[in-house]
């Protein structure tokens, strides 16, 4: 019997839940099953991203997941994760079932009726913007996109939901982009959120000599001359740019704002010193100045050993060992599976059980 099969035999009691939460899946989740939770998509002003140079909107939808009991029970609360998408992803990436036919309603419904975790709200943001992907990161370029969620998202969450409005009962995650920014934003705002949990977060270190796997599309940055380029550079190319818009961001050179990091050496490239310094400020090298935040939050991460990124299993060890250096609680763990071959089951047996554990 497979994974998906005893999930829904555990929580189906008759054949209409079955065919509701197929609907669910065809329909991407906007369909509420028998006994079950229901999503909204919400647009949610973004006042921090007003003042961004690439012209995005300054408003984002935001898929919302209310689980079972919330329509009945008027007088509960309940405890929400932030759930952050990956780059080139939007707020559907958990919902229409591209991580193994993931589809967040129907895991945390089927979850819940096992008795697996409790009933909590699931948030996933759309940051993708006109650079493919935010970095959930501050920027003058691409707009605050920190603040965007810490402030803009969390308020609005709060104000039309009947969330448990304190950091104890919010934790913050993310697949590759999102665990960047579950970690970025998570370490910066022990205010705002108490738990986070990442996997297979990408980019959390910067700087030094560039991998071979990586010369060709860092060519191709410096190649390009228009925006009318970007979207045909490639998507590590995408990644470079996006990347240059949160450490090394120009707003007086247009048409992409940025400075890059590295530049043409003949054959190959060069570092460029008067920028490649600013690219230092990467999640890894916050941590250290971070520390006393670390420790007042719950914290795992994970990645797959088989990610074609060596980077983000090699990072997970790092990672590992600088907050048992420094002494900060967490759980790392390395897993078979690719960047994203085993992101369904990761959600379901680690990351939401590990919310459920510690939001209150």
């Amino acid at each position: 019997m497979s994974h998906r099969s005893f999930l829904f035999r555990v929580v189906v009691g008759n054949c209409r839940w079955r065919l509701a939460a197929l609907v669910g899946v065809l329909l991407g989740g906007s369909v509420q099953a028998q006994d079950g939770g229901v999503t909204h998509v919400d647009t949610v002003s973004a006042p921090s991203l007003k003042a961004n140079l690439l012209g995005d909107p300054d408003s984002r939808a935001v898929t919302v997941y209310l689980p079972p009991s919330y329509a009945k029970a008027s007088h509960r609360r309940y405890p929400v994760v932030y759930l952050l998408h990956g780059f080139a992803a939007d707020h559907r990436a958990f919902m229409a079932g591209a991580y193994q036919n993931l589809n967040i309603r129907i895991s945390m419904d089927s979850l819940i009726h096992a008795g697996a975790v409790k009933e909590m709200i699931v948030v996933t943001p759309n940051a993708r913007n006109a650079y493919d992907g935010s970095f959930y990161s501050n920027s003058p370029v691409t707009g605050n996109w920190e603040d965007f969620i810490v402030h803009d998202l969390v308020s609005y969450i709060d104000r039309h939901y009947r969330t448990i409005a304190k950091r104890s009962a919010r934790g913050i995650a993310g697949h590759s982009m999102g665990g960047f920014g579950a970690l970025r934003v998570g370490m910066q705002h022990p205010d705002a959120f108490s738990a986070i949990y990442m996997m297979s977060a990408c980019c959390l270190t910067t700087g030094g000599p560039v991998k071979p796997m990586f010369i060709k599309p860092w060519k191709a940055a410096l190649d390009l001359t228009d925006r009318s380029q970007f979207a045909k550079s490639g998507f590590l190319t995408n990644i470079d740019y996006a990347l240059a818009a949160v450490y090394s961001p120009n707003p007086s050179k247009p048409p992409f704002y940025v400075d890059l990091p590295y530049q043409v050496a003949g054959d190959s490239l060069a570092v460029n010193d008067s920028v490649a310094p600013r690219w230092r400020a990467s999640p890894m090298g916050m941590v250290p100045s971070h520390v006393a935040n670390l420790r007042q939050m719950e914290i795992a991460f994970d990645a797959g050993t088989a990610d074609a990124f060596s980077d983000i299993p090699a990072n997970v060890t790092r990672l590992d060992s600088l907050l048992t250096a420094l002494g900060v609680t967490h759980s790392a763990e390395l897993y078979e599976g690719t960047h994203g071959s085993r992101i369904r089951a990761r959600l379901e047996t680690k990351a939401l059980p590990f919310f459920s554990r510690y939001l209150h």
